[in-house]
């Protein structure tokens, strides 16, 4: 079995799992019974559809195939970003009470941008990353009124 199979498969006992836990959800007490149920539904049998999708297409790949099927490595370029996103995506979870939304965001979009883009571009992902930061909480902080974690400096 190769990466994508074994992740295909991954992705429709993910959507089964999930599916059947939603409909295990309490219903509301207040307003429409089955309403809280609604979105995750949604959501749990889209996973279940898109994984049986990928799961019948690996199959007619795998029955196209003539000859020696070669094994996909498992830490491949793409492999590795994903990895690094994961690592980096706990780190912005640790980070974000801790030193507020701008130093956070900050900080997760230059390591995504370095991992992406390379540091040959460093410039730009630096000015990137901090116009999106500072754009981002100006824009949630006062026009959404959406309050963000303020860095311990006290600003922004």
């Amino acid at each position: 079995m190769n990466v994508s199979m074994i992740m295909s498969v991954v992705v429709t006992m993910i959507g089964f799992v999930y599916t059947l836990s939603t409909f295990l959800l309490p219903q509301a007490r207040i307003g429409v019974p089955y309403e809280p149920k609604i979105f995750p539904a949604i959501l749990g049998i889209s996973l279940l559809i898109l994984g049986t999708v990928l799961v019948v297409q690996e199959i007619r790949l795998l029955a196209k195939a003539k000859g020696p099927v070669t094994k996909a490595s498992f830490i491949g370029e793409e492999q590795k970003n994903i990895l690094f996103t994961l690592l980096n995506g706990l780190l912005y979870a640790l980070l974000f009470d801790r030193i507020g939304y701008i130093f956070a965001t900050f900080i997760f979009l230059n390591i995504q941008l370095f991992i992406f883009r390379g540091k040959k571009t460093w410039k730009s992902t630096l000015l990137i990353s901090l116009i999106f930061s500072v754009v981002a909480f100006i824009l949630f902080n006062t026009l959404m009124g959406v309050y963000l974690p303020k860095s311990p400096l006290g600003f922004m």
